[in-house]
C-alpha cells in the first residue's frame, strides 16, 4: 500500500509539472487559437464538434427514463436539431477554421473565447446579415470575460 502511494505521488508530481498541463489551463481565446497551426486548429474544431454531440447527449440522457420529462426532452431534442440544421448542415471544420482565422485577424476579437467565436462564425456562415453580425461582435467584445 505504501509503495502504491509513493508511486502515485511521484506520478502526480510529474503530471502537474508537465507542459501539457500548463497548456491545458491556458485560456482558450483568440490568442491561444492563433498559436496553433492550421492542422491543430482543424483538429481542435473537429473535437469541438464531437464535444457538441456529447453535450447534446448529456442534455437529454437524464430525461430518457423519466416519463414526466417527455415534454422537456422533446423541446431539448427539437431545439438542438433545429439549430444543428440551421448552422451546421453542410458546414465543414475547414470552413469554421477559415472563419475563425478571419475573425481573430482583428486584434479586438482575440479575448473572445473560441467557443463563443465559433458561435459567431457559424451565424455568419448561416447568413446573419453583416450589420447584425457587427452588433453581436461588438457585444461579445464588451462582455468578454477576462
Amino acid at each position: 500500500m505504501r509503495y502504491t502511494s509513493i508511486v502515485g505521488v511521484i506520478c502526480l508530481f510529474f503530471l502537474l509539472n508537465s507542459p501539457g498541463i500548463l497548456s491545458a489551463s491556458d485560456r482558450r481565446d483568440g490568442n491561444s487559437y492563433r498559436r496553433l497551426g492550421d492542422m491543430e486548429n482543424l483538429h481542435y474544431i473537429t473535437g469541438f464538434f464531437d464535444g457538441m454531440i456529447l453535450g447534446r447527449n448529456f442534455s437529454y440522457w437524464g430525461f430518457i427514463l423519466d416519463k414526466d420529462s417527455a415534454s422537456c426532452l422533446s423541446k431539448v431534442s427539437n431545439s438542438y436539431a433545429d439549430l444543428e440544421n440551421k448552422y451546421l448542415l453542410n458546414v465543414t471544420a475547414g470552413q469554421v477554421r477559415d472563419g475563425l482565422n478571419n475573425f481573430y485577424e482583428d486584434y479586438r476579437n482575440r479575448k473572445i473565447m473560441v467557443s463563443d467565436a465559433i458561435w459567431l462564425v457559424l451565424q455568419s456562415i448561416g447568413g446573419t446579415p453583416k450589420e447584425e453580425m457587427e452588433k453581436m461582435i461588438e457585444e461579445w467584445r464588451r462582455n468578454t470575460r477576462n
